[in-house]
């Protein structure tokens, strides 16, 4: 019996050992085949993040609208479009403030360009990806948009923007955006209060999901014009380069000042990658008899807004046909219109309109 219990237990040690030098061998190999896997990953991200930043910007003009109002948004019915965006990840193109944040997040996307015409814009989407980086919940990031956090957020500012020729007109852009941030955010507090919804102000899932894009410098705001010849066509360029489709555009009520799709325009976002997937938003605030605003859409103003979705690759079957005038009017009133909630879809170009483009 002692024998055999000698034995046995000098049997078991031996296959402990010959198991655990097998579990360390099985280690080692894994680590020899997956290392090189894992340095081509790293390399080949780190090839699209050079691709990423060197998306190309143009110049543009000061405008009226340096004063501050237009880095936020007035539209306050954006629920509107979560059932079209959400989860579709891919590229976001968007241009104005905070309101690409919101709806990326939903979304799940996975690279951000925005874009604007005014400065003060573009800096204040700047300063929203340092404070991102630097605040881990909502709550924190909202307070660094607050008079209370001035010191906080001037020492991450002077961080993020240490050697930038920017780093005075960044501050100067957090002073001004004090005056219209916070307000901004209350009105989303109602809002999404009364409607039911979550969004990356009070929604930490969604939070994460643009802090994330903020620290792995995935988002970019560009100084750019919708007619312009460098920053929309550059973006384009960049993501065919890195094979990313564009999934979103969003265009707020933009268009709406535009008498006809000039040439240049058409170029633009006809050279946008996309697929199937992917869908232009927009917003419009005219012609409210064929495009009733929204219910509550005016909390923010005194103008409502009309919301619209259209699929991306339709927009540009639209923007390539040889017509001399075309308008967002003409597009728009080809779509299934729900004028109840102010919302409606342009599913295609009518075969009318194919055939004979100069039917309206």
């Amino acid at each position: 019996m002692i024998y055999s219990r000698i034995v046995g237990t000098a049997s078991s040690r031996i296959i402990r050992a010959v198991l655990f030098s097998v579990m360390v061998l099985c280690l080692y190999v894994t680590e020899s085949v997956c290392a090189p896997a894992k340095a081509s990953a790293q390399t080949a991200h780190n090839s699209l993040l050079e691709l990423f930043k060197g998306t190309p910007e143009e110049k543009v003009t000061p405008t009226r609208w340096e004063i501050g109002n237009t880095i936020i948004s007035n539209e306050d019915r954006l629920e509107l479009f979560k059932a079209s965006v959400e989860n579709l990840g891919g590229g976001y193109v968007g241009l104005g403030g905070t309101q690409n944040f919101l709806l990326a997040s939903w979304a799940g996307s996975e690279w951000m360009w925005l874009f604007d015409f005014t400065s003060r814009v573009v800096m204040a989407n700047r300063i929203h990806v340092a404070f991102l980086k630097n605040a881990t919940t909502p709550r924190e990031f909202r307070e660094l948009w607050m008079k209370k956090s001035k010191k906080k957020a001037m020492e991450i500012i002077d961080t993020e923007f240490a050697k930038d020729p920017e780093l005075q007109y960044a501050k100067k852009t957090w002073n001004i955006g004090l005056g219209y941030i916070p307000w901004r955010f209350r009105n989303l507090d109602r809002v999404t209060k009364k409607y039911g919804y979550k969004i990356w102000l009070n929604d930490q899932t969604y939070f994460d999901r643009v802090r994330n894009l903020a620290l792995q410098n995935r988002i970019i705001a560009r100084k750019g014009n919708l007619n312009g010849t460098v920053t929309l066509l550059g973006i384009a360029e960049t993501a065919k380069k890195m094979g990313v489709p564009i999934r979103i555009v969003y265009l707020s009520n933009a268009e709406e000042y535009i008498s006809n799709y000039q040439e240049q325009y058409r170029k633009n976002f006809i050279a946008m990658p996309v697929d199937a997937k992917s869908v232009l938003l927009r917003t419009n605030s005219v012609f409210r008899t064929l495009f009733p605003w929204a219910p509550d859409s005016e909390i923010s103003t005194d103008k409502g807004f009309h919301y619209n979705v259209m699929p991306m690759q339709v927009f540009q079957e639209w923007l390539s046909l040889p017509l001399q005038k075309l308008r967002v009017v003409d597009m728009m009133k080809h779509g299934e219109v729900d004028k109840k909630n102010g919302f409606s879809v342009v599913k295609a170009v009518p075969e009318c309109v194919k055939k004979d483009p100069g039917v309206k």
